[in-house]
């Protein structure tokens, strides 16, 4: 028994799941490819101070603009006169897509410090990474770009539940020999709470307790192989 940890979009692009009916039927197959994952970027400075503490000024700003969320961060609670980190920006979807413009992460820094500047520019002011070292105390992710991933977390379009439904339930193919291929898929993608730890946490017990079952494992009484039936029919 393995495990493998993965995205919907990576089961199709790195392992090539979908290419065939060896392991996924047709139906479950086409949930993983299209499944909508959301495109997510962040950017994040250390800064010399926790300015925001000894200056009074907000520890979150939620802007209409490039910025989108900005939030502070004290990891050094101890430690008044330690470093502070800065999430400047935190977006989601179309705001993400823009971040993928500026891959120099120095020169999106500095557009969204400026971005920053014409709401609040007593804040903007103090956003400068430590030593100015903008290549080492600036981290910048795009989940778009992440080979891993390529994209952030699940969030369904109007109309992809049937999908949910179709991935969440997959691991009851244990139960029938002549389906069960002995894989199983866990992931918060693959659950009807996408982007949550609930959705991944339960899928996962899912996915034990076939592997138990396919493996010829004892499967407590109450096991959500038995237990769990779909109420609503797509």
């Amino acid at each position: 028994f393995r495990t493998k940890p993965s995205s919907n979009r990576a089961m199709q692009m790195i392992h090539c799941l979908t290419d065939s009916e060896r392991f996924l039927s047709r139906d479950v197959a086409r949930a993983v490819r299209e499944t909508h994952l959301t495109g997510s970027s962040k950017l994040f400075i250390l800064t010399r101070t926790k300015f925001w503490i000894k200056n009074k000024l907000p520890t979150t700003i939620q802007s209409d603009g490039l910025v989108r969320g900005v939030y502070c961060l004290d990891y050094q609670p101890d430690e008044p006169d330690g470093h502070g980190v800065v999430l400047l920006s935190y977006t989601w979807e179309d705001d993400a897509q823009k971040m993928l413009a500026m891959s120099d992460k120095k020169t999106r820094c500095q557009v969204l410090v400026n971005d920053l500047a014409a709401i609040h520019p007593t804040f903007a002011s103090y956003l400068l990474p430590v030593e100015g070292d903008y290549e080492r105390y600036v981290l910048h992710h795009d989940w778009l770009t992440d080979p891993h991933s390529a994209g952030a977390f699940k969030l369904n379009y109007p109309g992809e539940d049937v999908y949910s439904h179709r991935l969440f339930f997959q691991p009851m193919t244990a139960n029938s020999p002549d389906k069960d291929t002995g894989l199983y898929l866990a992931g918060c993608s693959c659950s009807f709470a996408g982007g949550w730890i609930e959705g991944a946490v339960q899928t996962a017990l899912n996915s034990a307790c076939a592997v138990l079952r396919s493996t010829g494992g004892q499967v407590s009484e109450g096991n959500p192989l038995d237990c769990i039936n779909a109420s609503y029919r797509y």
